[in-house]
């Protein structure tokens, strides 16, 4: 009898850390350019806030006269089901339809490569041999495998959205985008600016007048996000303005090393206190190539704009190595 409360015991204690296999799982799944915690993170709280928005949303949009009222369709409502009734409410200036869209589109996109990544890595999570394992090895797989478990739970979720949607459908995300971004979505802005069409690939290649869309574009989003107080606009044009750049949005707006000082300079200004001596050091390498006068009209600048726009907001939205279209 002590045998057995023991098992189950140490099974209870799995149970309770299971959430710890998201870290693990991610070791497999994790994106290319993040670390393994962060990637882990992110699957993580992106599941958590999955699940509790889709509580909250179906409490409100589950009756079959939620569009009449204004709300969006339930949520994970078939994709092929609600495009149509998203996009004209978007285009006609709802905010809360234009996010929608475009994060359903941007799951749909990234379906076929997260179910061939989940299916390779199950593959080789199940091939694994157990033998000569120790018990906290065996413990280690355990949580693998119930990780491994909850992301294929998160592909079957976005099958089932995406079932029916077609190329031409998908060749919407990045007018979506930047549709979003036109209505304040902060990340469809950060992610417009500094991808643009280049977003989608395949859909640049049979819409090149897209590139004539972003760059007329652009200017707008940019004034509408130091209007807001963005932190990510301000980062992505330090960025853009620094020579050497070589994101689009540089190409579209110029090397430029007094505007490369101002907005590192007010990106300084609202930074957490750990990363500040980072960016004195980068800042006093830049001040040496600028004259008395351009330093003194930049200090300025970049004060007033702070007081006018950013108020007590810091650039906590923005850690090394963010995502900018991290929806």
């Amino acid at each position: 009898m002590a045998k057995r409360d023991d098992m189950q015991t140490k099974r209870s204690l799995l149970i309770a850390v299971a959430v710890l296999a998201a870290v693990i799982g991610a070791y497999f799944l994790g994106r290319a350019d993040t670390s393994q915690t962060r990637a882990a993170m992110h699957v993580k709280v992106a599941d958590a806030a999955a699940a509790q928005g889709t509580e909250d949303e179906a409490a409100l949009g589950s009756s079959p006269l939620a569009s009449k009222r204004g709300l969006l369709p339930p949520p994970n409502t078939p994709l092929k089901n609600s495009f149509a009734e998203l996009r004209a409410r978007a285009a006609g200036g709802d905010a809360d339809a234009a996010k929608r869209l475009l994060r359903d589109l941007d799951r749909c996109s990234r379906l076929r490569s997260s179910q061939w990544k989940s299916d390779g890595a199950t593959n080789d999570l199940t091939r694994k041999s157990t033998d000569g394992m120790s018990a906290a090895q065996l413990r280690t797989y355990q949580l693998q495998l119930d990780a491994m478990e909850l992301r294929q739970q998160g592909v079957r979720k976005n099958q089932e959205l995406c079932s029916g949607v077609s190329d031409k459908m998908l060749d919407a995300l990045v007018p979506s985008i930047a549709q979003a971004a036109r209505l304040g979505d902060e990340q469809a802005r950060a992610c417009y600016l500094d991808r643009g069409p280049l977003y989608d690939a395949r859909s640049l290649i049979k819409h090149p007048e897209s590139l004539r869309n972003y760059g007329n574009a652009a200017s707008t989003l940019i004034d509408s996000g130091l209007a807001a107080g963005d932190w990510r606009v301000v980062d992505l044009l330090q960025q853009a303005y620094e020579p050497g750049s070589q994101s689009l949005l540089a190409g579209l707006i110029g090397a430029d090393p007094v505007q490369h000082y101002r907005y590192l300079k007010l990106y300084r200004l609202g930074a957490e206190p750990h990363r500040v001596a980072q960016l004195d050091r980068q800042l006093e390498a830049i001040a040496s190539n600028l004259s008395p006068g351009q330093l003194v009209e930049a200090n300025e600048w970049a004060q007033t704009t702070l007081r006018q726009n950013f108020k007590n907001s810091s650039t906590q939205t923005t850690p090394p190595g963010w995502d900018s279209c991290e929806f």
